[in-house]
């Protein structure tokens, strides 16, 4: 091909697309042209650049809320078809950083810190925070408890972010529900703030949102819920179309314990919504995986998993998290205690194959801690490609139509965005 036919910023954008992000963000003072392509929208959406897969850790002292790190680290050898060794090689904490990572959301870092929602792009250091939603007049009865949470999501076709904060009032005693409200943050003639989401669906119910991690998928946020002590519900909100709907959980025998939900995580699994049921993981080996196969008729599957008899010692001594799924669909599994050496496991459900992977480089100081330190550990993996989504994240909030290479509003932002509490 004679590459002098072709244009040459088609040319020029095309070996842009295939840089690492931290070049582009130099690049952006070559001159006005190169700034206006890098930040729209249209170049966000064509970055092609895959890299290495990342692992994003987050490191906090319980008892101390100020002590916070997040380290980032690489594999040592990114072409092995086993698993390889992760090494820390960048520490990216910056003020008001959170703990734990909720969400991976198109390469952002999704948390709460000090009861306001923020997504934080690794790639290049910026910062969102969005405002907290009150709930003042959500009155709470004596030996009651108010839950305040935030679900974040995308609508890849039209690259639209929406976050739902999901609020409810409930006894502690026996989980009874007093009030529920469910609310979407919107951007609406240049004002943010929080309006209350139409329920439309007859059968949905005040409820409490038992997980504060949820899962986004094909345009849709989902999150895990209670109705009362033994009754559980998948919640589904449409980003594009606001409608809320519920899915009953179905109820395996002898399912008497509110804990359950404490050994089940919510994931992607076969293109589909799935809870990943670790409660006999520990003591039998087993792992049951219910999915959503029809959410408009609310149908279930369900399959069990049992763990090769040579790797039962992987996991009969350590009690884990469930932290989402890898672009090839393996299973992450974070151990709840912080330990040396640290090691999490991937398990290959469809293989059904469990391999440990050990995260390297991380600071002595966290292993050798106080007697009065409570170290807590969250891992969040990230396998897509880099994003170059910057400050602009807030203007995507906006539904009405807008130029895909418009950059006003991602100019106009500073590094670390802070709206006001509305």
């Amino acid at each position: 091909m004679d590459f002098t036919e072709l244009p040459m910023d088609l040319i020029t954008e095309e070996i842009l697309t295939r840089l690492p992000v931290k070049s582009l963000m130099r690049f952006k003072c070559v001159s006005k042209l190169w700034l206006r392509l890098i930040s729209s929208r249209y170049f966000t959406h064509r970055f092609l650049t895959v890299h290495s897969p990342r692992l994003y850790m987050c490191l906090w002292d319980a008892n101390d809320y100020l002590n916070c790190e997040i380290l980032s680290s690489a594999p040592l050898d990114a072409t092995t078809t086993t698993p390889s060794p992760f090494l820390v090689d960048h520490y990216l904490t910056t003020p008001r950083m959170g703990r734990p990572i909720l969400q991976n959301l198109g390469g952002f870092m999704c948390y709460i810190y000090w009861n306001k929602p923020r997504m934080y792009n690794p790639a290049t250091r910026q910062l969102v925070t969005l405002p907290f939603k009150k709930s003042d007049h959500m009155i709470v009865p004596p030996g009651g408890k108010k839950i305040v949470r935030y679900y974040f999501g995308d609508e890849a076709l039209n690259h639209k972010y929406k976050v739902v904060s999901s609020i409810s009032v409930h006894l502690k005693q026996n989980m009874e529900v007093i009030s529920s409200e469910n609310w979407v943050f919107v951007l609406e003639g240049g004002v943010c703030s929080w309006k209350m989401a139409a329920l439309t669906s007859p059968d949905f119910c005040p409820h409490v949102p038992c997980k504060m991690e949820g899962l986004c998928m094909d345009g849709v946020i989902y999150y895990m819920a209670l109705l009362g002590p033994f009754e559980y519900v998948f919640v589904s909100f449409d980003v594009k179309s606001e409608e809320f709907n519920m899915i009953q959980v179905p109820r395996r025998n002898g399912d008497e314990l509110l804990e359950r939900f404490q050994n089940v995580g919510l994931l992607e699994y076969g293109g589909k919504p799935t809870l990943f049921d670790q409660t006999n993981l520990k003591d039998k080996g087993v792992v049951a995986l219910w999915s959503v196969e029809d959410a408009g008729s609310k149908k279930w599957s369900c399959k069990s998993l049992v763990v090769q008899p040579s790797q039962l010692h992987l996991v009969n001594t350590i009690t884990f998290n469930v932290k989402g799924t890898t672009q090839n669909g393996k299973v992450l599994l974070i151990p709840k205690d912080f330990l040396f050496p640290f090691q999490i496991l991937s398990y290959d459900i469809q293989n059904n194959d469990m391999r440990k992977i050990e995260i390297r480089g991380i600071p002595d100081r966290w292993f050798n801690m106080d007697e009065e330190a409570e170290v807590c550990v969250d891992v969040m993996f990230m396998d897509q490609s880099e994003s170059v989504i910057s400050s602009d994240f807030v203007s995507s909030l906006d539904w009405t139509e807008r130029d895909n290479h418009d950059t006003s509003i991602h100019r106009s932002l500073p590094l670390s965005v802070s709206l006001p509490i509305l």
